[in-house]
């Protein structure tokens, strides 16, 4: 018998935020922008190549259901605005599902941005919350 596995679904991956599951994260949403800005020659309106002028890596989670407040415990969210002010960081890491484990798309030295937190009988659930990282790696 054969396998035809071509596709890589959401049931075939886990996210981690700092090295650890700290709830079920639905629809994770990885974004990364380059800044590009078109470079063009005195009197020439004609663009030549668009130059990367900064990278912007951030990814947004539409629900993340925590275990009895880990983000909090885990500093993945700040408790307010002088723990935000604490500078910490952590990584953020999307893993196949799949034996080996490979690394999909990892964040680096990410910072909890904002989101909308609703604490609900038996849950506390955050909703679009948006993240921003230093760096990047992994291909998908």
């Amino acid at each position: 018998m054969e396998t035809n596995i071509q596709v890589l679904s959401g049931n075939k991956m886990k996210v981690e935020l700092d090295g650890k599951e700290i709830g079920l994260i639905q629809n994770w949403r990885p974004n990364d922008s380059y800044g590009l800005d078109p470079a063009s020659g005195i009197g020439d309106i004609h663009v030549i190549e668009h130059v990367p002028t900064i990278a912007r890596h951030t990814f947004t989670v539409e629900w993340m259901i925590l275990n009895a407040n880990n983000a909090y415990q885990h500093e993945i969210i700040p408790e307010n605005g002088d723990a935000a002010l604490k500078g910490l960081v952590f990584d953020a890491t999307a893993y196949s599902k799949d034996d080996d484990q490979r690394i999909l798309r990892k964040y680096l030295s990410c910072s909890y941005d904002s989101g909308s937190i609703n604490f609900t009988k038996h849950a506390i659930i955050v909703s679009d919350a948006t993240f921003h990282a230093l760096d990047v790696t992994g291909q998908m």
